[in-house]
C-alpha cells in the first residue's frame, strides 16, 4: 500500500484539547507518519483565539509555499466557528490549487445548517468547493449528499487506540455505570441523573453512576446534592490519559444518551476496553451499538426505556461480560491501521482527479 501521508497537511483543533475531534487527531498524531499538522484552535479566551488562528493562517501559508510535497489539505471541522475557520483554510488552499478534504465531526451540523437561514448558501458553497467530505455514518452521508451538487460524501470510521491488555471484569454490586463526556443537556446526562433520582430506591445498592467530564458542572452538582444522590452518583471532574483509561477499565457498563451525535470517541474507547454500552439511536451510534449483541439503544430522554434496561442488568448481570466481549470484536474495524488504510485509498483517488481550472468560482 502506498503511503500518501507525506502529501497531506492536517488542520484542526490542537489534540491536547478536550473533545472527540481532538481525540481523533491525537490518535492520528501517533499512528500517521509523517503527521504534518497545523493547529487552528486552542481554547483559552476570545482574544487569544483570534491571534492563535491568525498565527495558524501564517503557518498554513508558509507551509503551502515552502513544502511542494503537500498536495492535499485534510481539515477537521465541527459546526459554527469551527466550520468558519476551516472554510477560510479551504478557500486559501484552492488559491494554491490544492485538493481539500473536509472531515466533519460532531452531531449538530444539521442544526447549524438549518439555523443559518438565508446564509446557508455559504455553507453549501464551501461544501461544494471542497473535493471530498468525510463523515461518520451512512445517515450523515445521505444528509451531506442531499445538500451538495454532487454526491461526494464518504463514510470514514473514527480511529480508536486498542489497548494492549484488557482486564476481564465480572460485574458485582454495585454495577458501575460510567458517563464520560461533556456535562451538557445535549449529551443526555441530566436525563440519566433524573432517572437515578426518580428510581433512587430501586437503584441503591445495585448501581452507581460515575460521571467524568466538564461543562455544566455546577448544575450537575446541585442536582446531585438537591436530590441526595451522593450514595449512587459520584462526579470525578474532567479526566484524561491514564486516569481516563482506569475509569473505563473499572466500570461495568458505559452510558451516553445524547440528543445528537456523529460517532462518539468515548463509546469507541469504552468498547476498546470491552465494555457494553447504553446509548441513543442517533448519528452513527447504531453502527457500533447493537441491541442484543453489545448493548442497548433508546430514544433520547426516554426515562422509561432506561428503567427497563437497568432492570435487565439487575436481573442478569452476567449479560454485561458477554456484551463486552462483543464490543471488543466490533471495535477491531476501528483500529488506526484499518482507518489509515482507508485514508490512503481516499487520498489516492483524490490525486488521480484533475484540478479545477477555476477552483474558487
Amino acid at each position: 500500500m502506498n503511503n500518501y501521508f507525506k502529501n497531506v497537511l492536517f488542520a484542526g483543533p490542537h489534540y491536547s484539547q478536550r473533545g472527540g475531534m481532538a481525540s481523533v487527531l491525537e490518535v492520528y498524531s501517533v499512528s500517521i507518519h509523517p503527521f504534518n499538522f497545523i493547529s487552528t484552535y486552542y481554547n483559552k479566551n476570545a482574544v487569544y483565539n483570534v491571534f492563535y488562528f491568525a498565527n495558524a493562517i501564517c503557518k498554513f501559508l508558509g507551509k503551502l509555499i515552502s513544502d511542494r510535497d503537500i498536495k492535499i489539505i485534510h481539515l477537521h471541522s465541527a459546526s459554527r466557528g469551527s466550520f468558519l475557520r476551516k472554510s477560510i483554510f479551504i478557500l486559501i488552499a484552492k488559491i494554491f490549487r490544492k485538493k481539500t478534504v473536509l472531515h466533519i465531526h460532531g452531531g449538530e451540523f444539521k442544526i447549524f445548517y438549518h439555523n443559518s437561514g438565508r446564509w446557508n448558501f455559504l455553507i453549501r458553497y464551501v461544501l461544494n468547493k471542497t473535493d471530498e467530505v468525510l463523515c461518520l455514518s451512512e445517515e450523515w452521508k445521505t444528509y451531506f449528499d442531499s445538500i451538495t451538487k454532487t454526491k461526494k460524501a464518504i463514510v470514514l470510521n473514527n480511529p480508536v487506540r486498542l489497548p494492549d491488555h484488557v482486564k476481564k471484569k465480572v460485574a458485582g454490586k454495585p454495577i458501575n455505570v460510567l458517563f464520560l463526556n461533556h456535562v451538557t443537556k445535549n449529551k443526555g446526562l441530566f436525563d440519566v441523573v433524573e432517572f437515578f433520582s426518580t428510581h433512587k430506591k430501586d437503584l441503591q445498592g445495585h448501581f452507581k453512576l460515575i460521571i467524568a467530564g466538564a461543562g455544566e458542572t455546577d448544575k450537575l452538582q446541585q442536582l446531585i446534592a438537591g436530590s441526595k444522590l451522593e450514595a449512587i452518583i459520584e462526579y470525578k471532574g474532567w479526566v484524561s490519559g491514564k486516569a481516563k483509561d482506569e475509569l473505563i477499565q473499572d466500570c461495568d457498563v458505559f452510558i451516553l444518551t445524547s440528543y445528537n451525535e456523529g460517532l462518539p470517541m468515548s463509546i469507541l474507547e469504552s468498547m476498546a476496553f470491552g465494555k457494553p454500552v447504553i446509548a441513543t439511536n442517533v448519528g452513527g451510534i447504531p453502527r457500533i451499538v447493537r441491541p442484543g449483541e453489545n448493548g442497548w439503544l433508546t430514544n433520547p430522554a426516554d426515562i422509561a426505556a432506561l428503567a427497563n434496561i437497568f432492570n435487565e442488568m439487575k436481573a442478569n448481570p452476567a449479560i454485561l461480560a458477554a456484551y463486552g466481549e462483543k464490543s471488543q470484536q466490533i471495535v477491531q474495524d476501528y483500529s488506526p491501521e484499518k482507518v489509515n488504510e482507508k485514508l490512503n485509498e481516499i487520498y489516492a483517488g483524490l490525486l488521480d482527479k484533475p484540478i479545477l481550472t477555476n477552483p474558487i468560482l
